[in-house]
């Protein structure tokens, strides 16, 4: 696919972009939960009921397509296998497990690398563009990450301990940029929905032998009201919305603007935690995301995405 088709509608496109910020801030909303809730509830077992859950629910909203194309599932079941595995199955799991003894600093920092390795990905396996403005676009926003990330002194970068933990995370953005690159990939017969359906199901089901593993080791989901409330959250949002969106936003404004979603998170997760954490808005953070949607916004000018018919 060289991703040469016709322009999405302008409309079509104005929408991908409200689905590009809607994106990283489910996200950030993830990292505030599960901050609340990492020491009560395995992972395994997180990563697991969330995928189950999210994976019946959207199944009964799509079923008529999925059933309806159940013979592009059957044709294609190579390619949902390891877009399922890659994305929703390995890159929660290598997350999780990496901030057990790594930081939400490191997390950020490393975390920085999906918009870079995302629009090289594209250019490797369908020779999409990569404009110089979206370059300077890329960088200027990882910029701004790192002034939020070092509260305006970026020499303090060099300061950094890395742990073991950080080698899980480093290949879960590695791991999630590969999927990013792979939804562009979609057999073109297939629709959206039906790919997305598979690819939960495909996490759900190779989650849940570990699952059962931890469950069985005394590594218990707690029966508490918080637990189940950060649970339904997670399955509502950083799940069924975030990945539905970017799902979209990868089909139509292209891999190197979803990339972007990664450079969004730092000052939507300040944004987040001066709301319900209480936490103080200082200057670096206003610098810091002035510099980051200065970069974005260079980025999006860079053009549209094209239809990868």
């Amino acid at each position: 696919m060289t991703g040469d088709g016709p322009e999405y509608s302008p409309r079509e496109h104005a929408l991908a972009l409200v689905m590009l910020v809607l994106t990283p801030l489910f996200w950030a909303s993830h990292s505030v939960v599960g901050r609340l809730v990492a020491n009560d509830i395995p992972t395994f077992s997180l990563v697991g009921i969330r995928w189950a859950v999210a994976a019946l629910i959207f199944f009964i909203c799509v079923h008529r397509t999925v059933i309806g194309q159940w013979h592009l599932i059957k044709r294609h079941w190579r390619y949902l296998v390891l877009t399922g595995l890659i994305g929703p199955a390995m890159f929660p799991c290598l997350l999780y497990n990496g901030l057990k003894t790594s930081t939400a600093t490191n997390a950020s920092i490393i975390q920085t690398i999906v918009p870079a390795l995302v629009p090289v990905l594209g250019w490797f396996l369908w020779r999409e563009r990569l404009r110089p403005i979206q370059i300077a676009g890329i960088l200027i926003s990882a910029i701004g990450v790192a002034v939020i990330l070092t509260q305006g002194d970026v020499g303090a970068l060099a300061g950094l301990q890395f742990v073991i933990g950080d080698l899980f995370l480093l290949g879960g953005f590695i791991g999630w940029a590969f999927y990013t690159a792979l939804i562009r990939m979609k057999p073109p017969e297939m629709s959206s929905n039906t790919v997305l359906a598979s690819q939960m199901a495909v996490a759900a089901l190779a989650i849940a032998p570990l699952w059962a593993l931890e469950a069985a080791s005394g590594q218990l989901i707690p029966m508490t009201q918080s637990a189940w409330l950060a649970i339904a959250f997670i399955v509502i949002f950083p799940t069924l919305g975030a990945y539905f969106f970017y799902s979209h936003v990868v089909r139509i404004a292209g891999v190197t603007k979803a990339g972007l979603a990664s450079h969004l998170m730092p000052p939507l997760g300040v944004i987040l935690a001066v709301v319900f954490l209480g936490e103080q808005f200082l200057a670096f953070h206003a610098v810091g995301i002035a510099v980051i949607f200065s970069g974005v916004f260079l980025v999006i000018r860079g053009g549209r995405g094209k239809k990868t018919s």
